[in-house]
């Protein structure tokens, strides 16, 4: 009796040092800190970090401050971000050693200082892969909207100024036949020519970093040079990032090589295009129109002269953003931030 006894206590100790241990390292080694940079994140994106980790949304309203941000990322091993509140030294030093990887939601990154974060050692993710189909419909219902001046029609209508028979009333540019450019054949840029083939054009260049003969080949479009493509455009289309090579690559003097019936597209980032320069080709025909989702500064003022000019077309920085797609991109970010942390290869790496 006495060694069963003995064995009991023995085997209850043994169940209470464990149990003192294990509280002892959990608190010791606490759950990883996710930051959710943005209370806009679809809980179905939280799921799948909750379990493992411990998510910190940020709650600022509508949109969270640089100082709120500075704060929560302290002690995070992960940043789901969110829009383009910068992600610079400053932000990635307020972090600490502890940060492993920054999952950004979007596509571009031109916010986010990606060679500090490789000089750290840290991953930086995007959502690129997932843009494409989305952005490619503003873009055409730019091209639409400018090359048939769908907005100046509905203006003439709420005005009563619709003029009925007219011979030269609403004369606009057709696709039929024509010549389609597109700089940048990456998942934008070739969701734009898989859909602008349907409308029986006539020519599709493209311009990239690369030959893309493969990708190319299927819409069967021509690599050629950026002095080609604007020169013989009538539709061109911009889909690069933003980076010191096309900061202001549409300027002055690209322009003034294009048609005066070409009509230029942007669905990139505002600063690919010198607005100032683009403002004047409007005004003085030098192109027949634009239509912009990117543009600088954003929030654009309401005021201001794109506004104004009746061959732009604009829209508030929506490319991306429809329910389905959003969704898409959330859970996407998640997946890399919970791949990274559990030491499974990351989706979509940019560093």
């Amino acid at each position: 009796m006495k060694s069963v006894a003995a064995s009991m206590f023995l085997t209850l100790f043994g169940l209470v040092l464990f149990l003192v241990i294990e509280i002892e390292t959990n608190e010791i080694s606490p759950k990883p800190r996710v930051l959710i940079s943005h209370n806009a994140i679809p809980q179905v994106a939280i799921d799948i970090l909750k379990d493992k980790f411990d998510t910190v949304v940020v709650k600022g309203t509508p949109n969270p401050t640089r100082e709120e941000l500075l704060q929560l990322i302290q002690g995070c091993s992960a940043a789901l971000w969110y829009g383009h509140i910068k992600v610079d030294r400053e932000m990635i030093n307020a972090a600490g050693d502890s940060l492993k990887i920054v999952a950004h939601s979007g596509a571009g990154y031109d916010h986010i200082d990606v060679n500090y974060l490789k000089e750290k050692g840290i991953i930086c993710t995007n959502a690129a892969n997932v843009l494409g189909p989305a952005v490619a419909e503003i873009a055409i219902a730019l091209t639409l909207e400018v090359s048939r001046r769908t907005l100046e029609g509905y203006k003439a209508i709420t005005s009563g100024t619709w003029l009925m028979n007219h011979a030269t009333w609403m004369t606009g540019h057709g696709l039929s036949n024509k010549t389609v450019g597109i700089i940048g054949l990456g998942q934008n840029g070739f969701a734009i020519a898989k859909r602008i083939v349907g409308f029986e054009i006539g020519r599709l260049l493209y311009n990239d970093l690369t030959e893309l003969e493969e990708k190319a080949r299927s819409v069967n479009a021509e690599f050629v040079s950026k002095e080609v493509i604007f020169k013989e455009s009538d539709f061109l289309y911009l889909c690069v990032p933003l980076n010191n090579e096309t900061r202001f690559l549409v300027n002055k003097e690209t322009l003034s090589t294009m048609k005066n019936t070409s009509i230029l597209i942007n669905t990139s980032r505002g600063e690919v295009v010198n607005q100032d320069d683009l403002i004047e080709a409007l005004q003085k025909n030098i192109i027949y129109g634009a239509g912009l989702d990117v543009m600088y500064p954003e929030p654009l003022p309401q005021d201001h002269i794109l506004t104004k000019l009746p061959t732009c077309a604009l829209t508030p920085h929506i490319g991306s953003r429809t329910f389905e797609n959003r969704k898409a991109m959330y859970i996407l970010a998640a997946q890399n931030i919970y791949n990274a942390l559990t030491g499974q290869p990351v989706l979509t790496p940019v560093v």
